[in-house]
């Protein structure tokens, strides 16, 4: 069975040596797919082998798979360049949600509501763009406010894609 990088989750301490030497040894298909993941912006062939430690061919082929299923797009034909492809890793975070039984689905909800909730009370505004970053001084340290706007964002990022993946079937939540 062919178990994703994303539902392996991170790699457990038991690992002898650091990312870098598992990769080392790891096949190409392997080394490129995992440098794909982090192509954010238009990344060339060339530059990929590179950071794979494959040849350009080798890059290329195995790229243009990757585009092929969705997991990137080709943004240049000439030279060639890839980016990751977020529907794609959007929709597969939604699917992976969807997957959660209601139990799971109300108890996941509902934590995140509760933590949404202690945010909006803590910083007195019911979203977290409604605090202008440069006038954090009444919030405390400048840190520990970037921090939390940060994790709130993707608190209520993950409250809209939980929802978002029940759409078609929704389940009594039991909150508010």
């Amino acid at each position: 069975m062919n178990v994703s990088d994303d539902e392996r989750g991170p790699p457990r301490s038991d690992f002898s040596g650091d990312l870098g030497e598992r990769l080392e040894n790891a096949p190409a298909d392997e080394r490129v797919y995992r440098t794909a993941l982090e192509l954010t912006s238009p990344t060339r062939v060339v530059e990929v082998a590179e950071r794979a430690d494959c040849s350009k061919n080798s890059a290329r082929r195995h790229l243009r798979r990757l585009a092929d299923i969705g997991v990137l797009t080709r943004v240049t034909e000439n030279p060639e360049a890839f980016e990751r492809n977020e529907s794609y890793f959007e929709w597969r975070r939604l699917n992976r949600l969807s997957e959660l039984d209601d139990d799971e689905y109300r108890d996941r909800l509902g934590e995140l509501l509760s933590e949404d909730e202690t945010y909006r009370e803590t910083y007195d505004v019911e979203t977290p763009d409604e605090i202008d970053p440069l006038e954090y001084g009444e919030y405390g340290d400048a840190e520990k406010v970037w921090l939390d706007l940060n994790n709130w964002t993707a608190i209520r990022r993950e409250i809209r894609d939980l929802r978002r993946s029940r759409r078609e079937s929704p389940v009594d939540e039991g909150v508010a």
